[in-house]
């Protein structure tokens, strides 16, 4: 059982029954390529029934990222005939500057976007880059972001002492009750990223080893971990084998309606972003009608509160939004909340120069070792 399979069964959803109205025929005039879930299927068939111009939208769904940069690079190549090429296909911001420098995306444009006016520029800033897939105030325009999550501390405070039973910043994943308690994500840029934050640094700092105190950090945290772990995390909380556990705030969102004994901390010191974005596939024609549509779907005021209800995560539009203002259920509990202070000092990780990421893979190997 992945994370997101575990997530879907506690909703008590399943995507297949929710997606039964969703075409797969050659007659779709939309083609999406996505995780499951990345956009909740009640809010596919809202926009299949919208008045002014239904489409019939075609889903091609992949089990990970992985897969769907895979799927680009098929696309890219001979093709795949299993799977038509998709209009659209999600994209983690993390993975935008190696599509780009692979040919594998192709510029979009915003012009007929009515909303991107309306995005704060921290959404031009992530997606704005040269062709090498550096942000660039100069390049063009290679995605569009449609929802975003951040990285929290969920833990269990019975396993705590009662007298410091709250967790609040990444230096308290240091303390003493925590060795062999806690699971951190299995993913090298996230780990010494966050090791970062503690320490006031960026995380993406071309040169982790001049961070003052990296090294020592990451030495005491390493003696903290129980595991490395980007699927199961969530589950080693539930069933007692970890005390605290780093991941997603749309992944710990859904289970604290469900364990409300679990308690949830975004550090002071600022947090790491995640974006999901669309990206259009380099052999994809001109957009059709549907497809620009599909756009403005996704940057809508009604979009951004059924993601709240039914995906548990923020569109890019209420970024810097006074956390009273964004839908009911991105408010509780208020502790998970990304408030604009905190927002101001995190950062999404941004692609490093060939010797910066060298660096960082000699740095996590011997951490691992």
């Amino acid at each position: 059982m992945n994370r997101r399979s575990f997530l879907a069964g506690a909703s008590g959803v399943t995507l297949a029954t929710l997606l039964a109205g969703c075409q797969r025929s050659s007659a779709a005039n939309l083609r999406l390529a996505m995780v499951p879930n990345s956009v909740p299927a009640q809010l596919l068939k809202a926009f299949q029934q919208l008045p002014e111009r239904g489409s019939s939208v075609a889903v091609t769904p992949q089990d990970s990222l992985l897969k769907l940069y895979s799927l680009l690079q098929d696309w890219h190549g001979e093709g795949n005939e299993l799977a038509p090429m998709a209009d659209w296909v999600s994209l983690a911001d993390y993975w935008l500057a190696p599509a780009i420098r692979q040919e594998l995306v192709q510029p979009i444009e915003v012009a007929s976007v009515s909303r991107w006016g309306d995005l704060n520029q921290v959404w031009l800033d992530l997606v704005r880059r040269d062709r090498s897939g550096t942000p660039n105030p100069e390049g063009s325009i290679w995605a569009v972001p449609y929802r975003w999550s951040h990285l929290v501390l969920l833990y269990d405070p019975t396993r705590l002492p009662r007298q410091a039973a709250q967790l609040k910043t990444w230096a308290d994943l240091l303390r003493p009750e925590l060795a062999r308690r806690l699971v951190l994500p299995d993913h090298p840029r996230l780990v010494l990223g966050l090791a970062q934050k503690a320490l006031k640094s960026s995380a993406n700092s071309a040169d982790p080893a001049a961070v003052s105190g990296l090294n020592t950090f990451l030495a005491e945290l390493h003696q903290q971990v129980r595991a490395y772990d980007s699927n199961y995390y969530l589950e080693s909380l539930i069933v007692g084998d970890a005390t605290a556990v780093v991941g997603w705030s749309d992944d710990v969102l859904p289970l604290l309606r469900q364990y409300r004994h679990l308690a949830v901390a975004v550090p002071l010191e600022g947090t790491l972003l995640s974006a999901q974005l669309w990206v259009r596939p380099q052999a994809v024609p001109a957009p059709a009608p549907a497809a620009t549509d599909w756009l403005n779907f996704c940057l809508g005021d009604d979009f951004a509160t059924q993601l709240a209800i039914f995906g548990h995560t923020t569109s890019p539009l209420l970024w810097g939004v006074d956390p009273q203002q964004r839908p009911e259920p991105l408010q509780t509990p208020p502790e998970i909340v990304l408030t604009p202070a905190i927002a101001d000092q995190s950062e999404f990780l941004l692609p490093l120069k060939a010797e910066a990421e060298d660096r960082y893979g000699r740095l996590w190997q011997s951490l691992r070792a």
